[in-house]
């Protein structure tokens, strides 16, 4: 989505929900709020220009411009230290990897926290497994001074934005309008990924803008030619797949978890709600598209396709595997591609990760792509700080926000070129001790503008830049497209719940028969007043 579009609402909670109080309140139902209105709490972009780049792959609305090649030189973009106050900054995030060494035994973390001007102590957790925790931490009320929330975990929790009001601070007095000008990598934020910060008519989240879309299908290359295989042109070649790949006496199986995200998608089924002919909402559980993929999916794991790490962990470290060349066809989002590429080509030059074009159900079918939100993570800052405080730490999240090229981003994503990279013919090459200290950790505490920019992985960014161009054309017909809709709390809550009784029909727990009584358990504990809800904004927005 990009900041020119119109209409855009927000929708926020009627009902304020004390974190760890035992007192009982009426749910949030959401109320909308005109586009005008937030843009009183949001800031005005400021674009951050850096002299002298420019993409070689031009960029649209869903498609990422393309740099071919490092920029021989990096814009200091913050001059001045943001830690100023000699106090250690906590900050909770999550990390898909390896967690780094701590304070004391980390050079990258020396270095980048002697360029603050202060010391940040992270909190790392394992990301397979973050929702848990936050939903702890926000339930004990007592939470770090910054911390990182994917919104893919938030929509699970039915009282996020109550708990959020309460915990974490308001960001408007800081940053909304013109006041943003004190933080300029900020402002440089486009305005629906802002908007998209508001909470309960409370400006709270710092974005992290969004890749164009949610994930993609990823196959590990070099073994589909050692095995003479061709990437997958439809969902029926994944059965054809899982049994030329599966061979549980190599230790290789053809799948790892997520894919029903994949199936979802391929079968036809919307990211979340459809408009039908007769003028009312479905939901895509509700769907013959969604049916159709669980049935789909649940054979893949009755053959024996699946690694039986996930059959046995549905939150099981699916990277790790792929890594290991003991799964070789996965669901994963765009990034995890470069970290991919970092994390496993040092120890096995081999290795090599390739992104699939979209695919329909079947053979001669017309696949759709889903749209992902302006934003999908957001930084948090703790409420009752102080003025100084809050300020200080927006400096950080301002100094972490440098895009690319900026000294700041190849700190952040690199660390000290000749100890942890070195650049060979205009490439970055990451050292022993890089991939030892360097992990998304200041990253994480702030966004920015994205860019498709990692040219040290050959070919990387053309094949980025050709799948996003295909993507681009299939982008399904979503009713709330530039609508910012935050989920009435009853049905954020049934997310887990009922898709965690999905998972038990993939692993022959519950029979695909009772996906129809999951459903009407979902409408009746709250999915049909979720959709009266969504019905109503959606009329009133002319999408009806």
């Amino acid at each position: 989505m990009s900041t020119t579009r119109r209409g855009f609402l927000g929708l926020v909670g009627a009902s304020v929900l004390v974190a760890g109080c035992a007192e009982k309140k009426q749910v949030s139902k959401g109320t909308a709020v005109a586009a005008d209105k937030l843009k009183s709490l949001v800031p005005t972009r400021i674009p951050f220009d850096i002299p002298g780049l420019k993409p070689d792959l031009p960029g649209s609305e869903f498609v990422q411009a393309g740099f071919l090649t490092r920029p021989a030189q990096m814009v200091q973009a913050v001059t001045t230290p943001p830690l100023t106050s000699g106090k250690e900054v906590t900050a909770m995030t999550p990390l898909w990897g390896t967690v780094p060494p701590g304070l004391g035994d980390n050079s990258y973390f020396e270095e980048v926290n002697k360029r603050l001007g202060g010391t940040v102590r992270f909190n790392i957790s394992d990301g397979n497994t973050y929702g848990q925790k936050l939903s702890t931490v926000l339930a004990s009320g007592d939470v770090p001074e910054m911390v990182m929330v994917p919104e893919w975990e938030l929509v699970k929790i039915g009282h996020f934005t109550e708990a959020a009001n309460k915990l974490f601070a308001d960001l408007s007095p800081y940053l909304a309008g013109d006041k943003a000008k004190e933080f300029p990598l900020l402002a440089n934020y486009d305005t629906a990924a802002w908007q998209y910060g508001v909470f309960g008519n409370i400006l709270q989240g710092i974005p992290w803008q969004n890749d164009p879309y949610p994930f993609a299908t990823f196959v590990r290359q070099d073994i589909m030619q050692e095995l003479g295989l061709e990437h997958p042109r439809s969902a029926d070649d994944l059965t054809t797949l899982g049994k030329a790949i599966t061979d549980a006496k190599k230790k290789r199986w053809a799948f790892g978890g997520g894919l029903e995200q994949e199936m979802q998608r391929a079968f036809g089924a919307p990211r979340e709600w459809r408009k039908k002919s007769d003028g009312t909402l479905v939901y895509k559980y509700e769907t013959e598209e969604w049916l159709a993929s669980i049935e789909f999916v649940t054979k893949l794991f009755e053959a024996g396709y699946v690694h039986p790490d996930i059959v046995a962990n549905k939150d099981a470290d699916n990277k790790a595997i792929f890594g290991s060349g003991e799964m070789i066809v996965y669901r994963d989002g765009l990034g995890a591609w470069h970290e991919a590429l970092g994390r496993f080509q040092a120890d096995n030059p081999k290795f090599d990760m390739q992104i699939v074009d979209p695919y329909p159900a079947h053979a001669g079918g017309t696949p759709i792509m889903w749209r992902n939100e302006p934003a999908s993570m957001f930084v948090f800052i703790k409420k009752g700080l102080g003025d100084a405080r809050t300020r200080e730490l927006l400096a950080l999240s301002n100094w972490a926000s440098g895009p690319f090229g900026t000294q700041e981003y190849e700190l952040c994503s690199n660390g000290i070129e000749g100890k942890h990279y070195t650049v060979e013919n205009g490439k970055v090459k990451q050292t022993a001790l890089g991939r030892k200290e360097v992990a998304p950790t200041y990253l994480f505490l702030s966004g920015r503008p994205n860019a498709n920019a990692m040219s040290q992985y050959e070919g990387l960014v053309q094949s980025s830049w050709d799948w996003q161009t295909k993507a681009s054309k299939l982008l399904e017909n979503d009713p709330f497209v530039g609508i910012r809709v935050e989920k009435p709390a009853k049905m954020a809550g049934l997310t887990t719940p009922t898709e965690d009784k999905m998972q038990e029909i993939f692993r022959g727990k519950r029979p695909v028969s009772e996906w129809s009584k999951i459903v009407k358990e979902w409408q009746e504990q709250g999915g049909n007043e979720a959709r009266e809800f969504y019905m109503k904004v959606a009329r009133e927005n002319g999408r009806l």
